[in-house]
C-alpha cells in the first residue's frame, strides 16, 4: 500500500508541473501601529483616538513568478485604510536596496483593505494628517518595515504551485448606502447588473506542488466600517474578523479578503431614519463580526467547491495618469471655457464635510447633495482666501 501512496503522490507532482510553471511565495507580518492616543485614520474624527486593540493588523503578501518567462509580481494585502504614496514610495526605496531591480514600481501592488479602525499619520500630506494632529513616524515605520517583510518572507518561500479561482456570492453582505445617486445612473446601463450592490466574492487558491493549500486571496466590495467613529480599539473591522476566523480554521495557510468595487456599499445594513445606517448587532464589534462571519462563510465554502486553473504568462504594467488634464469625450458641453473638454485639478467641495451614511462629518450644517452654498463656509473661506478663478472656471 505505500508503494501505491508514493507512486499516487508522483503522478500528482508530475501532473502538477505539467499544469503550470508558477513559483509561488507567500508572507504574513504583523503592522500593528501605536495603540494609545493616536487618532484613527478613516472617519476624520479627532476624537477617536487609539486605546487599545481589538485585533491585530497585518500585511500578508503574494508573489507569483512565471520562470519560464522571468517575470514575476507580489500583490500585498495589508489592513489600513489606503495606500499612502509616502508608504508606497517608501516601500519602493527599501525593496530596491535589498533586491536591485526585482521589485519596482512595475510589479509591486499595494493594496489596502480600508479598515477604518487603524492609526493614522501616514500620509505626509495635510488633507489626510490634519485630522490626526500631523505626521506619526512610528505607525509609518511599522507599516512600511511589516509590508517589506512580509514580502521578505514571500519571496524566501518561493516554490512550485498552482492558482484556482472561483466565486460565489455572500448573502447580506452589504447594501447600497447612497440609493438615489445609484440611481442617477443611466437605465441601460443598471439593466445590466441585477441590483445596486455587487454581491460577488472572488477568490484565488494558491497551492503547493503537493495540492496543499497553502494561501487564499479573495476579494469582496463592502466597506470595513461596522466598528463606528466612536471605536478606539485597533481593528480589521469585518474584513479583518473574515481572515482570522479562515486563518483560525486552515492549518498554515495565510489568507488575504480585499476590497473590490466597494464604492457606497456599506456593511451598515439597517437604516436609523435620519440619514445614518447602523450595524445588525447590539454593539459594533458584534456588527463586524456578523458581516466579517458572512464573508468567511462564503469563502469557506468556495474552498470546498469547483473552482478553475489559472494559466498563463504573468504580466504586470503600470501606467501613470495625470488626472487633472484628461480630454473628455462624448460629453455635453455646457459652455465653449477651457474646462468643457477636460478635467482640473482637484478639489474637495463643501459637501465632503457631511461624511457619509456610515459616519456624519463636522457639525457645519452640511448635508449631500445639497448644492446651496453654506454660509458658514462661505464666510469661513473669504477669510482665508479667495477663490482662485481657476476653481471657479472649472
Amino acid at each position: 500500500m505505500k508503494f501505491r501512496s508514493d507512486f499516487c503522490l508522483c503522478i500528482l507532482a508530475f501532473l502538477m508541473n505539467r499544469l503550470t510553471a508558477y513559483n509561488i511565495g507567500i508572507g504574513k507580518t504583523d503592522i500593528t501601529g501605536p495603540a494609545a492616543e493616536i487618532v484613527m485614520m478613516g472617519f476624520a474624527d479627532v476624537n477617536e483616538t487609539t486605546a487599545g486593540v481589538l485585533n491585530r493588523l497585518y500585511a500578508r503578501a503574494f508573489v507569483i513568478e512565471d520562470p519560464d518567462a522571468n517575470s514575476r509580481i507580489v500583490f500585498v494585502n495589508f489592513d489600513v485604510m489606503s495606500v499612502m504614496q509616502l508608504v508606497h514610495q517608501e516601500v519602493l526605496l527599501q525593496l530596491a536596496d535589498k533586491y536591485e531591480g526585482v521589485y519596482t514600481d512595475q510589479n509591486v501592488i499595494l493594496h489596502a483593505t480600508h479598515t477604518h479602525a487603524g492609526p493614522g499619520g501616514t500620509a505626509g500630506y495635510n488633507l489626510y494628517d490634519i485630522t490626526i494632529s500631523g505626521f506619526v513616524p512610528e505607525n509609518f515605520d511599522k507599516i512600511v518595515s511589516g509590508i517589506v517583510e512580509a514580502i521578505d518572507a514571500a519571496h524566501n518561500s518561493l516554490e512550485r504551485g498552482v492558482i484556482r479561482w472561483n466565486k460565489g456570492e455572500v448573502v447580506k453582505g452589504g447594501k447600497n448606502r447612497s440609493p438615489s445617486a445609484y440611481l442617477a445612473n443611466p437605465a441601460s446601463e443598471r439593466a445590466l447588473y441585477n441590483g445596486d450592490v455587487d454581491t460577488t466574492m472572488r477568490a484565488l487558491h494558491f497551492l503547493g506542488e503537493e495540492g496543499k493549500l497553502r494561501g487564499v486571496l479573495a476579494f469582496y466590495p463592502v466597506h470595513p466600517t461596522s466598528l463606528t467613529w466612536k471605536n478606539h480599539l485597533i481593528s480589521g473591522d469585518n474584513k479583518g474578523y473574515a481572515e482570522f476566523l479562515l486563518e483560525d480554521e486552515l492549518d498554515n495557510v495565510i489568507v488575504g479578503i480585499g476590497i473590490s468595487n466597494a464604492a457606497d456599499v456599506s456593511p451598515n445594513l439597517i437604516d436609523n431614519g435620519d440619514g445614518t445606517y447602523r450595524g445588525e448587532g447590539n454593539t459594533t464589534i458584534q456588527s463586524a463580526e456578523i458581516v466579517g462571519k458572512r464573508q468567511y462563510d462564503a469563502l469557506s465554502a468556495l474552498l470546498n467547491t469547483e473552482s478553475e486553473l489559472i494559466q498563463g504568462s504573468i504580466v504586470a504594467k503600470l501606467s501613470y495618469v495625470d488626472f487633472s488634464n484628461v480630454s473628455l469625450t462624448e460629453t455635453n458641453v455646457m459652455g465653449n471655457d477651457s474646462y468643457a473638454n477636460r478635467t482640473c485639478r482637484a478639489v474637495v467641495g463643501q459637501n465632503f464635510a457631511a461624511g457619509t451614511e456610515d459616519g456624519r462629518g463636522a457639525e457645519a450644517n452640511v448635508t449631500e447633495g445639497d448644492l446651496r452654498p453654506n454660509e458658514q463656509l462661505v464666510s469661513l473661506g473669504a477669510l482665508l482666501q479667495e477663490t482662485p478663478k481657476w476653481v471657479k472656471d472649472c
